[in-house]
């Protein structure tokens, strides 16, 4: 619809709830352009598009990653697991780097 200048990276975060992109243009000015055009907008192109655009500068710090704690968890566990089989199966190592089992 609008060409704002040019773009020099685009950073979509898919899973994040609320859609969040973050645009990253080779001039501050374009910047500015899109944040003042895109803010506010329902429509693109004429056509509805759901829900109301919010358009805003970046801090530079804020992290809109969706992380699925649950998985990152049972993964670690996993690693954790893989990694106990694995120095257990370790019997070429020498004796003071075995582990050490008391009975």
């Amino acid at each position: 619809e609008k060409n704002c200048g040019s773009l020099e990276k685009m950073t979509v975060f898919a899973k994040h709830p609320d859609g969040v992109m973050i645009l990253k243009f080779t001039l501050p000015s374009s910047a500015t352009m899109a944040v003042k055009h895109f803010d506010g907008i329902t429509e693109l192109n004429g056509k509805p598009i759901g829900q109301k655009v919010r358009a805003s500068y970046w801090d530079g710090v804020t992290d809109y990653t969706v992380k699925d704690e649950e998985k990152e968890e049972k993964e670690l566990e996993q690693r954790h697991s893989e990694f106990g089989d694995w120095l257990d199966g370790q019997t070429e190592l020498p004796k003071e780097f075995l582990l050490k089992v008391e009975e």
